[in-house]
């Protein structure tokens, strides 16, 4: 009997630790398997992070060259504007104005410069430009459409554009010195071509035009 409850015992001490190695090995099983799954969740959610964070990127990026694209016409304006505003002068009048329409053409990336009275003649153009009368021509025929314009007490129109085929624009700015008008007229492309661009320039020119008109001592 003694035997038997001995038996009982030790089958039963098996059967327990037999019950509880299964058990352990379940949990552990299924400890693995919620490990698993939650490193597949962090790894995905990492990777909708990661396209999250790339789709941001390349947005700001969209935006930025957006901006930049905007900015860029502006940003060169105010450049040519700058430049205009420090213009060398030189002692030499006739040369002053030459020395003049050379470096608005240079800093402005103009094709030609022109100085040109209200009647279309020339007083001064920049070197190397092409075709200065056929632009004197143009100049003169804008200032009389400004005139036009300018009847019956409207507004004076101070600046005139015109484009042609070649996506060239040619601009002409109306300016006065000493009671007598002027026009200066610029070739270029649209994005650096600008009334408001040019007016430092005629500051420059305004001085340069009143020296040559003042008699000298000797006169």
């Amino acid at each position: 009997m003694m035997i038997l409850s001995i038996l009982v015992g030790l089958g039963a001490a098996v059967l327990l630790l037999t019950a509880g190695y299964l058990f352990g090995i379940r949990r552990g099983r299924q400890a693995r398997a919620d490990l698993r799954d939650q490193n597949l969740a962090a790894a995905e959610e990492l990777t909708r992070l990661r396209e999250r964070d790339s789709q941001h990127r390349q947005e700001d990026e969209s935006l930025r060259t957006t901006i930049q694209r905007i900015l860029n016409p502006l940003i060169r304006q105010e450049q040519i504007s700058f430049d205009l505003a420090h213009l060398e002068s030189s002692p030499d009048q006739q040369r002053d104005l030459v020395a003049l329409l050379d470096q608005i053409a240079e800093k402005g990336n103009y094709a030609a410069v022109l100085l040109s009275d209200e009647q279309g003649w020339t007083l001064a153009g920049s070197g190397g430009a092409a075709d200065l009368d056929r632009l004197g021509a143009t100049s003169s025929l804008l200032m009389l459409l400004a005139d036009r314009l300018s009847r019956d007490g409207s507004p004076t129109p101070m600046s005139l554009m015109v484009s042609d085929s070649d996506s060239r624009v040619t601009l002409c700015r109306l300016f006065s010195v000493e009671n007598q008008r002027l026009l200066l007229t610029v070739v270029g492309v649209t994005a650096q071509v600008t009334a408001a661009a040019l007016d430092p320039a005629l500051i420059k020119l305004g001085a340069a035009l009143s020296r040559k008109k003042r008699p000298t001592a000797e006169e």
